[in-house]
Order: structure tokens, then sequence, then C-alpha cells
């Protein structure tokens, strides 16, 4: 029996040999006959497999998340989410200006500047075709500006209002380091925004304030000038003992005419009326005369008055306009304070455990389907052409 199967399985290898040498035979025949799906199909994709089985360096993905909010942000409510535009914080401009400053010019020369970016994108570990610069792409600083943006990703879910920060590097460490260097620029120029908005906000009323002073200051300066030319201090308190000493004077006058017309009555041949007379005509003069040091010429009190009064007024309404520019200052600055930025971190850059780039089976199945697609449209071309020179 064990001898019986044992030729029984001989005359199976012995049937089926025969048919896997021909399929074989049959491939390898194909193959020498068609060179040029070995050009465009097996070459690429050996040389696929070989890149990305010896030659391809790994590389760490390190993963931050943050939000930037500020005193008027509110939170994402259901009407938010169903209608864009309408949800999400009150800070999604600030929040693009953080992500557009991470990916920016301006944040690479930081990085190369403050971590060596350059060399950390050229680390020793590093392929020939991953790591800046190769032999086909240029040394410049454009050249290197485009490697950073595909290796360095910032985003925003519009839907949680959670931005989230990707760095690709050729080590763990290296990646998070950078993308702690890159929160920590994104916080300065938050604080740079704050900055530039308290003084935008407040400038204009610190402006009105020092106008209504300077102003206030004018015309104190007039009114020291009006008083050395004038020689008074305050034409108006100056006029009170004036008016006091006419009314005085108005009071004797008014005493001597009833004495006058006393006399006159009951002892008209009196030697006291012509004293009397004489008195009420002195009285006259000086009431005249007091008069007219107060009103009736350009010399008198009344225009110095005038004058003093319109510096006072206009002092007066400046004051106000001081009172109503700094109250308009510290309602300024209080809203300033209100509407500060601030950059929150959900989740700081973690230390990759493992490589995440490169994605060696999908990449190396991408070029066989590649292979496959043009080589098939060059046959279906191919044929195309025949059939048109046969007709």
């Amino acid at each position: 029996m064990v001898e019986s199967n044992i030729i029984s399985s001989g005359d199976m290898i012995s049937h089926t040999d025969p048919k896997r040498k021909s399929f074989s035979g049959k491939v390898i025949r194909w193959l020498r006959d068609h060179p040029g799906f070995n050009l465009i199909v097996l070459f690429p994709t050996f040389l696929a497999i070989f890149y990305y089985g010896c030659v391809a360096s790994p590389q760490y993905v390190s993963h931050a998340y943050f939000v930037v909010r500020g005193a008027g942000a509110q939170t994402p409510n259901m009407l938010g989410g169903l209608i864009p535009g309408m949800g999400g914080s009150g800070s999604t401009e600030d929040t693009y200006a953080v992500q557009t400053y991470m990916m920016s010019r301006d944040a690479a020369r930081t990085l190369i500047q403050s971590q060596n970016l350059r060399s950390v994108f050229n680390h020793p570990d590093a392929d020939f075709l991953a790591r800046f610069p190769t032999f086909f792409r240029g040394n410049t600083f454009e050249h290197f500006f485009s490697y950073y943006q595909k290796h360095i990703i910032a985003e925003l879910d519009t839907t949680t209002g959670i931005s989230s920060l990707t760095v690709r590097t050729f080590s763990p460490q290296d990646s998070q380091r950078i993308g702690r260097a890159l929160i920590d620029a994104g916080e300065h120029l938050v604080n740079e925004m704050n900055a530039r908005q308290r003084q935008n906000t407040i400038a204009s009323s610190q402006k009105e304030v020092a106008a209504a002073e300077e102003k206030i200051r004018s015309i104190g300066l007039q009114i020291a000038d009006y008083r050395n030319k004038q020689k008074l201090l305050d034409p108006l308190k100056q006029s009170v003992p004036m008016l006091r000493d006419i009314d005085q004077l108005k009071a004797m006058l008014t005493a001597t005419r009833l004495k006058v017309a006393q006399v006159t009555k009951f002892a008209p041949d009196t030697p006291l009326l012509p004293v009397y007379q004489r008195r009420i005509e002195v009285l006259k003069a000086e009431i005249a005369q007091a008069q007219g040091d107060i009103t009736g010429s350009s010399s008198s009190l009344v225009p110095k008055i005038t004058e003093y009064d319109d510096l006072v007024t206009q002092k007066d309404v400046a004051e106000r306009e001081l009172v109503t520019a700094t109250v308009s200052l510290q309602a300024a600055k209080v809203q300033a304070d209100r509407q500060q930025l601030y950059l929150d971190g959900v989740a700081q850059p973690d230390l990759p455990d493992y490589p995440e780039y490169p994605h060696a089976i999908a990449d190396i199945l991408i070029v066989l389907a590649t292979g496959l697609g043009i080589y098939a449209m060059g046959i279906l071309l191919i044929s195309g052409a025949r059939e048109h020179q046969i007709h």
C-alpha cells in the first residue's frame, strides 16, 4: 500500500510538472515578446520594491492640536453646525492667521535660525530621495519652502474649531521639537496680534485725549497772555467792587435828592440847599465816571470781561472734551482687554513611537497600477492606430 501511494504521488508529480513548466514557459515567452510591459510595469514596480524595501528611510510624524480663543469666542451650537459660517469660534479668522503663519516663509526662516531646520531635513539617516536637498531638487530657499510645506501641515476642523499641526521628519525627537517650536511661534504671533489690536483700539482715543490736553494748554497760555496784557487776574471779579461802589453812590444820590426836596419844601431859604445841590452834581459825576470805567468805551471793563469770558468758555468746553475723551480712553482699554486672544494647546506635540511614512505597500501598488494603466492605454492607442491604417 505504501509503495502504491508513493508511485501514485510520483505519477501526479510527473503529470503536473510539465504543466507548471509549460505555464512558466508561456509567461517567460510572453514577457520576452512584450518588452514594453517589462519596461513600463515590471521595472518601475521592482524598482519601487527595492527602494521601499531597502533604501527608504522611516519618517516620523508628531501631532499637536490647538485652538485660538478670545473674549468674543462662542461655543459651537447645533444651528452653527448645520449652517456654514454660523458655528465655531469667533476667533476663526485669527485661527486661520496662525495656521497661515505656521506654513509661511517667515515661520520657515524662524525655524532655520532657531531650530537649524535645514539639518533636520538633511538627516544623516535619510535616504537620498527623501532628504533635502537632493540631486533633482535645487538648494535655494524657495525649493526648501516647497519641501517645508509638504512636511509641515496646519489645518482647521471647521466642525470642532480645533486646529491640527503635523510635523514629519526623520527622527521622532526632531518631529516633537519642531512641533513645539511652531506652537511657541504661534503663541508669539498671537501676542503680537494682541499688542497691535490693543494699540489700534486705544490709539484714536489717546489722540483725542492728547488733542484736548493740548487745547487746554493753548487756552491757558492765551489767558495768561491776556492777564499780563490787561493787568487783570479776573475782570469779572474785579468789576464786582466797582458795581458795589456805583450802587453806594446811587444810594447817596437818592438820599441827597430826598434832602433837597425836604429842604426846598420846608426851608427854601436855608443855606444848606446849594450844598446839597452841589453834592448831587458831584455824585452824578462820580457815578458817570464809575459807569464809564465799566461800560461805554473800548478801554472800559465790559470788552475786557467779554474777551475773558470767551477764553474761560473755551477752556470749560476743552475741559469737558478732555473728560469725555478720558472716559472713552478707559472704555477703549477695557474693550481691548476683553478682546485679548490666546493660543490654547489642546494636545502638545507627541513623541512618535513608530514611523508613519513611507506607506510602502500602498506606494508599490500605486506604482504597479499606474504602470498597468499606462501600458493598457499604450496598447489601446497602438491597436487603434493599426486599425486606422488597415481601413
